[in-house]
């Protein structure tokens, strides 16, 4: 699986006068690593919720 990771950079002046370099990416401000992903989560709501419609309709 790819991953996107998008990668911004700013310099800033910091109060002492010197600049100093940031980068801001998604990865790193989500906190999330690029092969840990929601998906197996979202696959696994998306089951349930079928198997729990299924189960109603059965009783219905």
């Amino acid at each position: 699986m790819l991953a996107y990771v998008e990668t911004r950079k700013e310099t800033k002046v910091a109060d002492d006068g010197n600049r100093r370099s940031i980068t801001f990416s998604t990865e790193a401000a989500s906190g999330a690593e690029a092969g840990n992903t929601l998906l197996p989560m979202l696959i696994a709501g998306l089951v349930l919720i079928v198997a729990g419609g299924i189960a109603v309709m059965a009783f219905v």
